[in-house]
């Protein structure tokens, strides 16, 4: 049944993790449900994701439809499958991919930027027996991201190979320990202020991606009457 909806849907193009690019239908494009539909769904209810919890087991779950998993991104503020809940699995990998390489601390912003040098996004940055390559420059935090590819165990004076700056680290330490933000309560800040407590970048992460886990859906017992009002809308 489900599957005579995919046809109503433009295709795009998906970049897989290992590079491939395939074809699908475009089912993240949102689309209005007329007026009526909305208030029959206005009393959503709610799911909480498990481990394993991908979109296609949890619309077998509840609906008994695999297809089914798209519903979700509809009634979710969910733009694509990479704003979904992430199992361990998938939050360590996550993190691994974005938080690569090392940071290193500088005393001083102006190390990292100022107004007649700086350090440049994709340059190789070398010290002694150390080499690696600049993948974020981050002046507020006085810090460069660089993905390490040999050496810089220890703090070293580091030079970039195009910039010609140099600087040597306070510290170097791994990114998802490093700073994401400073906080109190609800506030939030950049910088740190006496009474702030540090969040890192695995805490906030974790945090968002938890965040995640509580889903609105449409209940079982209306999902016939959406899909058939969803039906009209893209024909339309």
């Amino acid at each position: 049944m489900a599957n005579q909806f995919f046809k109503n849907f433009p295709e795009m193009q998906y970049k897989l993790d290992s590079g491939k690019i395939i074809t699908i239908k475009d089912f993240f494009r949102k689309s209005s449900i007329e007026p009526a539909a909305q208030e029959a769904i206005v009393d959503y209810t709610f799911y909480e994701l498990q481990e394993g919890d991908r979109p296609d087991v949890v619309a077998t779950k509840l609906y008994g439809d695999a297809d089914l998993h798209w519903v979700f991104f509809l009634v979710n503020d969910f733009d694509n499958y990479y704003d979904w809940y992430k199992s361990s699995k998938d939050f360590e990998q996550y993190m691994d991919k974005k938080y690569r390489g090392k940071y290193f601390i500088a005393s001083d912003s102006t190390d990292i930027i100022d107004s007649s040098n700086k350090f440049l996004l994709g340059e190789t940055v070398t010290g002694t027996n150390s080499r690696g390559v600049v993948i974020g420059v981050e002046p507020t935090y006085k810090r460069i991201h660089v993905d390490v590819e040999v050496g810089f165990e220890n703090p070293i004076v580091v030079t970039g190979s195009n910039s010609g700056n140099s600087f040597t680290p306070s510290s170097i330490v791994d990114p998802r320990d490093g700073v994401a933000y400073y906080y109190s309560g609800e506030e939030r800040s950049n910088f740190w202020t006496n009474g702030f407590d540090t969040k890192s970048n695995w805490e906030h992460e974790f945090e968002l991606n938890e965040s995640k886990r509580k889903i609105k859906i449409i209940r079982p017992s209306l999902i016939g009457r959406i899909l058939s009002q969803f039906e009209k809308v893209m024909k339309s």
